[in-house]
């Protein structure tokens, strides 16, 4: 890895931890601690099991993330949900979290070619927090 992308997976991480230090929901801490290890794991490639190679991992991981949004996306809109932010606190930390992190990714690709599996992560990463936080809004009233 670049130390460029190093760094802003390392941002990311921590500003998922303060999202998910906020969280009410624990599916949505689950969540959010699943994405922290899977950043961390793309640092530090060398603790990725022996399995399989980076780049298959980063696929199956960005499966994962793409299953989960739309699950989650599922349950939220047989409710209905509102697409402002501001209802919770952590839901407006989430969706800070997801313009901060789709400007984060687009500067970074126009600085370094990563890896096109970690680009391709972080491109959907955005969607992901968006929808945890109509999520976690839902979950802080099911009655809405």
């Amino acid at each position: 890895m670049n130390p460029s992308l190093d760094t802003l997976l390392l941002e990311l991480i921590a500003w998922l931890g303060f999202a998910r230090a906020c969280a009410h929901s624990a599916r949505v801490q689950d969540v959010l601690l699943a994405l922290q290890m899977d950043l961390q794991r793309m640092i530090g490639p060398s603790v990725i099991p022996q399995t399989g190679d980076f780049s298959s991992f980063v696929a199956g991981r960005t499966r994962w993330l793409e299953e989960t949004r739309e699950a989650l996306e599922c349950e939220c809109l047989s409710r209905g949900f509102s697409e402002l932010p501001g209802d919770t606190v952590s839901g407006a930390i989430l969706d800070l979290l997801s313009i901060m992190t789709r400007r984060m990714s687009q500067d970074h690709q126009k600085q370094s070619q990563a890896d096109s599996t970690v680009r391709e992560y972080l491109e959907r990463l955005p969607a992901m927090l968006f929808t945890l936080a109509r999520y976690e809004e839902w979950q802080a009233d099911p009655q809405r």
